[in-house]
This record gives C-alpha cells, structure tokens and sequence, in this order.
C-alpha cells in the first residue's frame, strides 16, 4: 500500500508535528506496519517524525512568484506527478488546511487546493480528508471550497463548524476526535486534570488569584496575539504587559516558571511562539525550552507540574499525559474540544 499524505508539516509547528506521527500510526493499524508513505511538506529536510517507511517530499509550487525557484518547480512539479501516479490513496489534512482568512497568514491557499485535487480527480485516485478544520470568512470562497470536496472517499472533520459548513454545501462528513488523543494509547477521557477554563478575552489576573499554586514549577504555553479583547484588539504591547502581569504574579508566589513555545516558526514570526515569549525570560527563576522535542518530551515524560495552556495541543497533551492545567480558550475550536 503506497499512501501520498497532504499536509502542513514544514512550519516548526509541535502541533502540525504531532498530527502527521499520530495519523500514520493510524493509517499503518488499518493498513499495515509495510505501508509506504509519501508525504509532501514545505521543509522536507528537517522532519521531526522519522520512519523507514516515511518519505518527505517537498511541495509543488513553492514560493512560485521568484524567478530563482523556477527549476526547482520544475523538478517538484514533475515529482508531483510521478507521486500522484504511483500512490493508492491520498490524505489530505491539517486543521488550518482549507482557510480564506487567518491572523497570522496573508494568503489564501484555497486555489492551490483546487488545482492539487483536480490532478488528483484526474488520475481518478482515492481522496480521504483526514481531521480537517475549515474556517472561512468569505461566502465568494464557498464554491471553490465544494470543488475542493467534490467526489472524495471520505471526509472527516475536527469541529461542528466545519461540518455543518460542508453539510450546507451538500458534502457529507463525520466529526473525529484529534489524532494527538492517541499520543498515549492508554489514554482514556479524564478531565480532572482541567483546574480553570477561561476566555482569552476574558483573562485577567482575578483567575488566578482564586488558584492555590502548590505547585514546584508552573509551565506557560500561550499562542502569539490570541491574549486579546473581545474583538481581537489587543496591541502587542499591551499582549506582552498582559503576559508579564502573569509572570510577575507566579513568581510573586515563590513559583519556578518554565516558558514552552509549541511553534519556531521560521519565516512567520507573528506564528513563533518562542519569539514572543523568549522576550520574558530576563526574569530571575524564568526559563524557555529551545527546540519542539524539547517541548514535547517535558509532556511526554510528564515532567510538567502546572501548566497554563493556550495552545490547543498544550490542552491536549496537558490530557493525555495528566497534567493539571489551566485552560485559556482563544477559538472556536479551542471552546468545542472543551465541550466535547
């Protein structure tokens, strides 16, 4: 079985990491440990998940508007194509995957997606979406959002917005759990471990004050301009005098502080976490981890005591690995996973 899978994996993103090691383990239970994967990502060369069975290969276009990638699109084009051919079944995911509007992100990949699934359509190849959140703004972008969909095996989505979004275009769907739930197989739903849930727009230092923090060390896992009012407002000055309030208030506590950016975005810096909040480590008793591993495995082996989660996947893992956490929802789909 020779599986070509679509996704987001070029971005340092602990999330978009965690997703891709997930959903193979997934893909290899119902097909088999000898399934080859191709998997197409815009950093090809520094994966963060290694397998025998895994192959990386870049994106076609990439950065298609400067003269200087020409043959490199050339190549990718036809690699493509070759990958397309061979391949028994396409996955395409990645929650942010099919958007038309995001803070963070000044393009619109939507007619990307149209023409990589009409090759698809082409060569008549099976087409699984896989965990996919939609977030569009634009009722323009609605027609080449159904294209996109249009005679796919099957499609699975992360959220009810994205699909009652795909039922109002006719396209049928089902709503499947984050793959990052089975980081741990022994898992099962518990969330004691949720100690306060609060709206980012709604924080402020009073929820805090209401926590006993008995705690050796409290762990900050916070999103870049998502600490904002209602109206997604907030300057930057005034997000980062909002995170010092925090920090000053744990540490008056007598409490270590350990930063864990979850994204070391390369070329998006409003989309690095540790950019942000290697800003406050000047204080006494501050720290950061500095690369994703390093971020996961303080999860992973539960070395975490307390931590504020603003990430989605900080809320997971926080799960997961029974982590007490603090819940500080930003979206949509920060709010259903609580619901759910």
């Amino acid at each position: 079985m020779k599986i070509a899978i679509f996704a987001s994996i070029w971005a340092q993103n602990l999330w978009d990491e965690l997703i891709l090691k997930n959903e193979i383990k997934l893909l290899e239970n119902e097909y088999g440990k000898n399934t080859q994967f191709f998997v197409f990502s815009y950093d090809y060369k520094n994966p963060f998940f290694i397998q025998d069975n895994i192959k990386y290969i870049e994106y076609f276009p990439i950065w298609i508007k400067n003269p200087k990638n020409i043959l490199r699109n050339i190549y990718n084009f036809f690699v493509f194509l070759i990958t397309i051919i061979k391949s028994d079944l396409i996955i395409i995911w990645w929650g942010w995957i099919i958007y038309d509007n995001e803070k963070q992100i000044n393009k619109n990949p939507l007619r990307q997606w149209n023409f990589r699934t009409n090759i698809f359509r082409f060569f008549r190849k099976k087409i699984n979406f896989f965990a996919i959140w939609l977030n569009i703004k634009n009722e323009k972008s609605l027609e080449q959002v159904k294209n996109i969909f249009y005679k796919s095996n099957k499609i699975t989505v992360r959220d009810n917005y994205s699909f009652e979004l795909l039922k109002k275009l006719n396209i049928e769907s089902q709503i499947v759990k984050d793959p990052v739930f089975q980081d741990n197989w022994e898992y099962t739903q518990d969330k004691s471990y949720l100690i306060e849930q609060i709206k980012s727009y709604d924080f402020s230092i009073n929820y805090l004050e209401n926590i006993a923090f008995s705690w050796k060390k409290v762990w900050i896992a916070l999103r870049k301009w998502y600490l904002s009012d209602k109206n997604g407002t907030l300057a930057e000055k005034m997000e980062e005098g909002k995170i010092n309030e925090i920090i000053n208030y744990i540490l008056k506590n007598k409490w270590e502080i350990i930063l864990l950016p979850h994204s070391f975005h390369n070329t998006d810096i409003q989309a690095n976490d540790f950019e942000l909040l290697n800003k406050f480590i000047w204080k006494k008793w501050v720290s950061i981890t500095k690369t994703l591993e390093e971020s996961y495995l303080n999860y992973k082996n539960s070395k975490i005591d307390l931590c504020l989660s603003m990430r989605l996947h900080s809320m997971i893992l926080s799960q997961v690995y029974k982590i007490p956490f603090i819940w500080i929802s930003y979206s949509k789909k920060t709010d259903e996973l609580l619901e759910n």
